[in-house]
């Protein structure tokens, strides 16, 4: 959301009522919590204080913005319009006190980062020795979850960039991302597999067991359409993880394969002795992108974190790879 549209949000707050951001906070807490004493408790102050907090607010809109359900109490139509917007307006009041903060103090802060396991395994820790050497005042928070969390965290606020494979769908969701470097998924076992030393078919590849991600992930869901469509039962998940980082471990102590990025073959200690089960049909080609929220600012920190990121991501990606080759 852009600046001018918050403004002109909040100064349609004025004709009704002289806003109290303090009232509009204690709103949120309320409408996230359902219960106005648990929301006193989260904000450390009286049920009675709450209590007036939405009279006030119900008389400046005229309308009501809570009703009882149960020992609780739940958004009115009006109430959840009015928290939608309050969420957007309150995170761009974050990112002001943070501009304002962080005026004059240079390249320096804490950069909150989301990424894929694989980006975090081979990527991260490369981009981490340079920020140290031409950056040291910058500090990383990084979280390692699935795509669509790292999105809706995104979203949300509660990150400043990420670096996962672009999306299938981008269209008005609040991200802009920009790609980083062309990513490559393959079936990976241990370098003494059956399968190791030869074009392996699918049928072959569907005799062993696998370890894969979540069902929703889009990289289980395009390897199991490569194989029903090929009339083969989709990969038996002897293993189905969260995340893929412990998935070289699991291979190297058995004949299980998986799909990961080529990133994970070779270039880590943790993971020698896994290699690429080479198939075509089951080579998938993607790209990882950098996302930020769309119109948001972006502390100096993190500007700085992402011109690195661009500038040497691709080179570590395409180092990683002439080692797998």
């Amino acid at each position: 959301m852009s600046g001018v549209y918050s403004q002109s949000l909040i100064q349609s707050f004025l004709p009704v009522m002289s806003v109290d951001f303090r009232d509009l906070r204690y709103f949120l807490k309320i409408a996230d919590l359902g219960h106005i004493g648990r929301a006193a408790e989260a904000l450390h102050v009286t049920q009675p204080a709450l209590s007036k907090c939405i009279t006030r607010l119900e008389d400046g809109y005229r309308v009501r913005l809570f009703e009882r359900a149960g020992r609780g109490i739940v958004l009115t139509e009006a109430g959840q319009r009015l928290a939608e917007r309050l969420r957007v307006v309150e995170h761009d009041l974050q990112d002001i006190r943070r501009e304002v903060s962080e005026l004059g103090r240079g390249v320096a802060g804490l950069v909150r980062v989301g990424c894929a396991g694989s980006i975090a395994s081979f990527v991260i820790p490369k981009i981490c020795r340079i920020l140290r050497e031409q950056a040291p005042q910058i500090h990383l928070l990084i979280d390692v979850a699935l795509d669509v969390v790292l999105q809706d965290a995104l979203r949300n606020g509660a990150l400043d960039v990420t670096v996962s494979p672009a999306r299938l769908t981008t269209a008005n969701d609040g991200i802009a991302t920009t790609p980083l470097f062309a990513d490559t998924v393959v079936v990976v076992g241990r370098s003494g597999h059956p399968l190791s030393r030869k074009t392996a078919t699918l049928k072959e590849m569907s005799k062993y067991g696998w370890v894969l991600p979540l069902p929703s992930v889009s990289t289980r869901r395009w390897l199991e359409k490569v194989f029903l469509q090929s009339d083969l039962p989709p990969p038996e998940a002897v293993v189905t993880t969260r995340l893929l980082l412990s998935a070289p471990k699991i291979l190297v102590e058995t004949d299980l394969l998986a799909f990961v990025s080529r990133l994970n073959i070779g270039s880590g200690r943790d993971n020698r002795g896994i290699v690429e089960i080479p198939n075509v049909q089951t080579t998938m080609e993607r790209t990882m992108d950098i996302g930020c929220r769309a119109n948001a600012y972006l502390s100096p920190a993190t500007r700085y974190f992402i011109d690195v990121l661009q500038k040497h991501g691709p080179d570590v990606s395409a180092s990683d790879r002439t080692h797998c080759g």
